[in-house]
């Protein structure tokens, strides 16, 4: 149902468009004012995540299903992560009658301390070196004080497709679009637990974690993107215009980890919907016959759910394996940013 309400929303748009003189095909704009750059500001807030594991195979297939009661939940709140955190963009956009380019760039910087509020274990994108071994999973005793930093970009690459105007009213007009983009993120993540100062061992099958230390790693994914919106324009060409625009994005998968994730990680089955609803709102303020300044507000919504489960469905194979806990994962955030460029 999700992936078909973009279309469903197109179609309805376009049966209700009545023909005639207040109908127009393309979007109306003046040949020497189809391109946009503008700059923003802002902030990444409401932001929450949990991890749970929820299952797992190799308990049941061994006779231990009592230990289920071992699975373990993280959220973003036990790495304090809780607050609003400063994000940047530049932003570009050219139109032309049936179609228009977008691309947007954002740098998002997220600090927090915390307190582990009990042992936490964690596996590490990067190794951490202790008595001369090399460890990729971290402990965090319960009641150390840690430090969680995150550099990262968040671009957009989109394509929107749009078949006709509709004027409304005088100098109000209705653009419905289609839109077609590539998504992509990437950052590099700090985890700081002290100096390291032992290991343990846990997990069965067993896993050799380091007590204490810093990590630092990139993470990265990207997915296409799939959605539809509407633009409001109102004012005369050669004046003020007051400009909103409002979109539905959405993203499903269900298949494979391997596609994202590299060739030394087990395959599992992998479930995820992405969904984004962003409302922008700008004044155009004509500077002279072929410039305009523009100035804006844009609100967007984010919400994620994710799982993953083992792939191994035969007891001897799961038990060979050691399959671990099938995971579920859900997060959302919120931005507000503001923003001034040019168009031309």
């Amino acid at each position: 149902m999700k992936r078909t309400l973009p279309l469903f929303v197109f179609l309805l748009s376009a049966a209700a468009a009545p023909a005639g003189d207040v109908l127009s095909w393309g979007r109306p704009l003046p040949a020497d004012r189809d391109a946009k750059w503008t700059v923003s500001y802002g902030t990444f807030a409401g932001i929450d995540g949990h991890v749970h594991e929820t299952f797992r195979a190799f308990y049941q297939a061994t006779g231990q299903d009592e230990k289920q009661a071992l699975a373990e939940s993280y959220s973003f709140s036990d790495f304090g992560v809780d607050g609003s955190y400063p994000a940047f963009g530049v932003h570009y956009e050219k139109q032309w009658s049936l179609f228009s380019f977008r691309w947007d760039l954002l740098w998002i910087s997220l600090d927090a301390d915390a307190t582990a509020r009990r042992d936490y274990y964690l596996g590490l994108g990067d190794e951490i070196s202790y008595g001369g071994h090399k460890y990729d999973h971290l402990m965090i005793s319960a009641g150390t004080d840690f430090s969680l930093a995150f550099d990262g970009v968040w671009t957009t690459f989109g394509g929107a497709f749009a078949p006709f105007t509709l004027e409304v009213a005088d100098a109000v007009r209705v653009t419905p679009e289609l839109d077609l983009g590539l998504v992509l993120i990437g950052g590099q993540y700090d985890i700081d637990a002290g100096k390291p100062h032992g290991t343990t061992v846990y997990q069965n099958p067993p896993v050799d974690f380091v007590i204490g230390g810093s990590s630092s790693s990139f993470i990265g994914a990207g997915a296409p993107m799939v959605g539809a919106g509407v633009e409001v324009r109102v004012g005369p060409e050669d004046w003020i215009q007051w400009v909103t625009r409002a979109n539905l994005g959405l993203f499903s998968y269900s298949g494979s980890t391997k596609p994202f994730s590299s060739s030394n990680h087990r395959e599992k089955d992998f479930d995820l919907d992405f969904f984004s609803l962003s409302v922008d709102t700008s004044v155009v303020l004509p500077m002279d016959d072929a410039t305009c300044f523009t100035v804006g507000l844009r609100l967007e919504y984010m919400d994620l759910d994710a799982e993953i489960k083992s792939k191994a469905r035969d007891a001897a194979e799961i038990v060979a394996a050691r399959e671990r806990f099938d995971k579920s994962a859900d997060f959302s955030a919120f931005s507000a940013m503001v923003y001034a460029g040019i168009t031309f």
